[in-house]
């Protein structure tokens, strides 16, 4: 719950026009206050206090001040973003741990839905889980008559599914929280930003999140919870001869303004 310390509270405001609930208000003497409504925990509060006067169930609210974004800032994010490829071949390199867990602790900064952030992730680095996977998706795909491709081009030596040695990242997600495959894009987004920030290669998975949620054996090795789907997964690695030189075209965004 948000609590307002009074003795250090300036009566300012921030609070409560950044507040998207009215969870906050200024009482009589002209200090914020909680009005008792429900409170989704954005911390925006928090963050705009020039007090420090805000704490969250007893705890501080925020960790460390806002740095000014450097200069020419949008240059390189946008550099980022057209530079961005899928890649599915990567080198027999293990990607460090620190990088993973940063790149995924940059995901929770991510915006969900009523800032539940529901994702949970799941990172398969086993070759030995990942080649049993493979073979039950293979199976599945033979006794079912579906995405047949899969079977033809495993069989020359390509893997659509699981790339080529690459460390696998699982978004998994409750089905009955509020936008679970939309909270999971946008957080696997961010992460997969970051990654390839740091050099990482990355690709998505789309006939793998299919096949995890399908298949039970998948589910039961990966040892998804009852209740969470997986709603995105990342092929990630260093990538192996792949140095795009050039930025591929592409057409226009189409809008329409009102």
């Amino acid at each position: 719950m948000i609590f307002i310390d009074s003795l250090k509270c300036t009566g300012c405001g921030q609070c409560t026009r950044v507040c998207p609930f009215t969870v906050l208000r200024l009482n009589q003497e002209g200090k914020a206050e909680n009005t008792g409504k429900r409170c989704i925990a954005c911390m925006h509060c928090a963050a705009v206090c020039p007090a420090d006067a805000v704490t969250y169930d007893s705890r501080p609210a925020v960790a460390e001040k806002t740095q000014p974004l450097p200069e020419d800032c949008s240059t390189t994010v946008k550099q980022l973003i057209y530079q961005r490829r899928s890649y599915r071949r990567f080198l027999k390199k293990k990607v460090p741990g620190d990088i993973l867990r940063a790149a995924l602790d940059a995901a929770e900064n991510a915006p969900s839905a009523k800032n539940e952030h529901p994702v949970r992730w799941i990172i398969l680095e086993s070759e030995e889980i990942r080649q049993c996977i493979m073979d039950w998706i293979l199976e599945y795909c033979k006794e079912n008559q579906v995405s047949m491709e899969l079977i033809s081009e495993y069989a020359n030596g390509n893997n659509p599914v699981m790339g080529e040695n690459a460390v696998i990242i699982i978004g998994i997600c409750r089905k009955n929280s509020i936008n679970p495959a939309q909270d999971t894009a946008i957080a696997m987004t961010t992460a997969e930003l970051l990654l390839q920030a740091e050099g990482i290669g990355t690709c998505w998975g789309g006939y793998l999140t299919r096949f995890l949620n399908l298949i039970p054996e998948c589910r039961m090795v990966l040892e998804i919870p009852e209740g969470y789907e997986v709603y995105g997964t990342l092929l990630a690695g260093y990538p192996d001869r792949q140095n795009y030189r050039y930025l591929p075209a592409r057409k226009k965004a189409e809008l329409k303004i009102i």
